[in-house]
């Protein structure tokens, strides 16, 4: 396959999108025109003939694609980032900021890619402080909280293997949880473990400012909204080839790698590519809401992050997208709630109680998972349903409980139904409501790493609602198996010296890039040999009786 001559242009002397108008190219110009222009002709997705080539491509600007891109180009790698909307429009925009272990189960492959994130977050904000303040970075600490006794008791089992592993778990009773969130009200029996060195952070800020540094380093470019838009990929024959992604504004081509790292959009584009239809189930989209208000007058502050002990479910094991047990939408609070919410338009919603004062001093209560297929507008009766239970947890939200409930009856009785459901008035003043698409992986683990039988080829996906708490470890991961392949191609195939496949942004040094594959570095993909996409799919089918 025949491209057109690109010159080496670092990322900082491209302009800012929408401040080019699109042109075709004319090579007699100075080259870093050419280059200027033709990122220009993507992001505003003009037909094109040309062809934007790197040493890395990836598909999705989500926080686990930006981790993904930033250790690639430590390692000297040029990468192109494309994404079909705006940064923040999928699960990282919707988050709630937590980087918690509380909750997590030691010893797990989930818990190792936690804790090696949380340490790699640690460690950029301690680098940093200008990266700290930028993130709202608050040392705020987590409660999981326990509603009956034998809550309590199981939250006492995770306080010693909280501490095994190095994790200190404080153990508060009632007396103690009164001193330390004056607004939280369990019944007799209830308390909760303390991991004071849980944190939070603003996802989408977060997101904003790893963008920027991408944009900062050589051999690294962005293609934003309409001419990211991904049409169509073409898989490379053979591992010395290079897989093609057709956008909607021209055509970009992975010199070494493609990354899918777009969320629960992964296993479509990745069913597409091969031509096999079984990735498409491995992901499915399980719509979350969080909800932001302002603080209640009268209500005492959220001190720390909270969480009901049920939340721990979604960690144990692996929740299939079948419809969970019913229980009342008016549940008590020592018990879990997993209900239909009227006039939602979904079998089944369940609602557990998070609560946490955001930088800015607003709150922010959750949550919701639904399998409610790809709706992704906010569903006034499950803004209700999550009211309702954070209320029970926080009396002083009540008030707005109340406004909540009525503005979802209000919506159920109207005559058009359709426009009430998808309208996300919320009925309290001053609130909104985030909503995103969690990728839920079948089996529970996300898939990271290169796809059998297409080399060249890998997956970062599947990470549910972890993925701001996984991402910087699955970012390292992913970089490391793209530098095992490459120095695996570099060995056994000779390199290439046709002109007819330079690159529009800089790539490795052929020594660089021979190198990387057999560096040494402290992550060692063979301990996470279950993150495999195509083990994680063999897992799946052998669980759904299928061969």
């Amino acid at each position: 396959m025949q491209t057109t001559q690109r010159v080496q242009t670092p990322r900082s002397r491209l302009p800012a999108l929408g401040r080019c108008t699109p042109r075709r190219l004319h090579f007699a110009r100075p080259q870093h025109v050419a280059a200027q222009q033709r990122r220009a002709v993507l992001a505003h997705g003009a037909a094109t003939d040309d062809t934007l080539t790197a040493d890395v491509v990836i598909v999705g600007a989500g926080i686990v694609g930006l981790f993904a891109a930033a250790d690639l180009l430590k390692a000297g790698l040029s990468v192109a980032l494309l994404e079909r909307q705006g940064l923040c429009a999928g699960a990282t925009g919707a988050g709630q900021g937590y980087l918690w272990m509380a909750h997590r189960n030691p010893g797990s492959v989930g818990w190792a890619l936690a804790a090696r994130s949380v340490a790699l977050w640690q460690r950029l904000v301690a680098a940093d402080p200008a990266f700290r303040a930028a993130v709202e970075w608050q040392d705020c600490g987590s409660l999981l909280v326990a509603t009956s006794p034998a809550e309590a008791a199981a939250l006492s089992e995770r306080q010693m293997h909280l501490n095994e592993v190095g994790v200190r778990a404080s153990y508060m009773d009632g007396r103690r949880l009164a001193d330390a969130e004056p607004g939280l009200a369990l019944p007799h029996g209830g308390a909760a473990l303390l991991v004071q060195a849980d944190t939070q952070i603003n996802g989408r800020k977060a997101a904003h400012v790893l963008l920027e540094q991408c944009r900062a380093a050589p051999g690294f470019t962005d293609v934003m909204g309409e001419g990211g838009e991904v049409q169509g990929l073409e898989l490379a024959a053979g591992p010395g080839g290079g897989h093609v992604v057709q956008t909607k504004g021209g055509r970009v081509r992975a010199r070494h790698a493609l990354v899918l790292a777009a969320g629960v959009w992964t296993g479509g584009l990745l069913a597409a590519a091969t031509h096999d239809p079984e990735w498409k189930a491995l992901l499915q989209p399980r719509r979350g809401h969080l909800l932001e208000l302002p603080q209640p007058a009268g209500m005492p502050r959220v001190v720390h992050g909270m969480m009901e002990m049920s939340y721990t479910k979604h960690y144990a094991h692996a929740s299939a997208p079948t419809a969970p047990v019913s229980a009342p939408v008016s549940a008590p609070v020592s018990a879990p709630m997993s209900a239909p919410a009227p006039g939602s338009g979904s079998a089944e919603v369940d609602i557990t109680f998070t609560a946490t004062t955001s930088a800015s001093g607003s709150l922010l209560i959750g949550s919701s998972r639904e399998f409610s297929g790809w709706e992704a507008t906010p569903s006034p009766a499950v803004v209700s349903a999550i009211m309702q239970r954070a209320a029970l947890f926080l009396p002083g939200l009540q008030p707005a409980a109340a406004q909540a409930a009525a503005a979802a009856a209000a919506g159920a009785g109207s005559s058009s139904s359709s426009s009430s459901s998808s309208s996300g008035d919320s009925g309290v003043p001053g609130m909104s409501v985030r909503v995103g698409l969690r990728p839920y992986a079948v089996g529970g683990l996300p898939m990271v790493g290169p796809v059998a039988g297409a080399p060249g080829l890998f997956v970062a996906a599947g990470h549910e609602g972890s993925g701001l708490c996984m991402g910087p470890a699955t970012g390292q991961l992913l970089s490391r198996h793209v530098r095992k392949h490459m120095g695996a191609t570099a060995t056994a195939t000779a390199p290439s010296s046709s002109p007819s496949t330079s690159a529009a942004v800089a790539p490795a040094a052929p020594a660089t890039a021979a190198a990387a594959g057999t560096k040494a570095d402290s992550l060692d993909t063979a301990s996470f040999q279950d993150l495999l996409p195509d083990v994680r799919r063999k897992a799946a089918l052998a669980k759904a009786g299928t061969k």
